[in-house]
């Protein structure tokens, strides 16, 4: 039988203000009962990303395992401007979400890494005692890759509109001189900008002691995982590390200027954690 949740809002301490948690509650809280912690994606991303996040949680709570989202400093609810946002701050924020739920009484710790969030996941990892498993929706790898991809929407603005053409290049150095940079309305400092650069999966190879579930969105049947992914997969393999890697067929519902849902992914998601033990 499943069991009902119910939703618990609160406000806690994070390193630089206070930070706003979604707690999805399963109808009971033992030592068994495990706690997934959303570690959310990057700037819109993260705001596209929240749906698929809610239909998770609400599915996963019924089968008496608990949701906690927090957003960090500087972002959703939390305080705090995105402008003063960093990478660092942002772990620690995700340290202090998996303690709350400590107090909240789980003793075990899952993560779910949304694309950017991912980085952040493996991150922490090794600082998380409880922690049973990292779950990855659409990971990203490298944080590189991933803020060329981000620069390249202001780029694409700036041309449509006719302005000077910049590139990847000049604003990269605009960041090492100390400014700021605004992308599609977010104001990006450099710390969070270094931060994100110097995020990559490659530096924790030899440290991913937990399974991991690896879900990738692809558009068809047709299509597959990217070589990069492939090759970051088998190279933790190599190194003992268990990985469930599943392809869920749908559109990228993280790029989608209108809300996009892949419910196979949260079913799939749901799956590999009920069945998991």
């Amino acid at each position: 039988m499943l069991a009902q949740s119910r939703i618990e809002v609160d406000f806690i301490q994070g390193g630089a203000g206070k930070l706003f948690a979604l707690h999805y509650a399963p109808e009971s809280i033992t030592d068994e009962t495990e706690c997934i912690v959303a570690a959310a994606s990057f700037a819109e991303e993260m705001n596209r990303c929240r749906y698929m996040c809610t239909l998770f949680a609400q599915q996963v709570s019924q089968f008496n395992y608990g949701f906690l989202s927090v957003d960090t400093y500087g972002t959703g609810d939390s305080e705090g401007e995105f402008k003063d946002s960093n990478w660092e701050q942002g772990c620690q924020d995700l340290l202090a979400a998996i303690t709350y739920a400590g107090t909240l009484g789980y003793q075990k710790i899952s993560i779910l890494g949304v694309r950017l969030g991912a980085l952040q996941a493996v991150q922490i990892a090794g600082a998380i005692k409880c922690l049973q498993r990292l779950i990855f929706w659409q990971p990203v790898i490298n944080g590189q890759a991933a803020l060329t991809q981000f620069l390249r929407i202001r780029i694409a603005a700036s041309m449509q509109r006719g302005e000077q053409q910049e590139t990847v290049q000049d604003l990269e150095n605009q960041i090492n001189n100390g400014q700021h940079i605004s992308v599609s309305g977010y104001d990006v400092g450099p710390d969070l900008f270094k931060g994100i650069k110097a995020a990559k999966f490659n530096s924790f190879v030899n440290s991913l002691v937990v399974p991991v579930g690896w879900f990738t969105v692809i558009t068809s049947a047709d299509r597959k995982t990217p070589r990069g992914d492939m090759m970051m997969i088998e190279k933790w393999r190599e190194r003992g590390a268990r990985i469930d890697h599943q392809e869920v067929i749908g559109p990228p519902f993280w790029l989608a200027h209108e809300r996009t849902l892949v419910p196979e992914l949260v079913e799939a998601t749901v799956r590999y954690v009920t069945q998991s033990y």
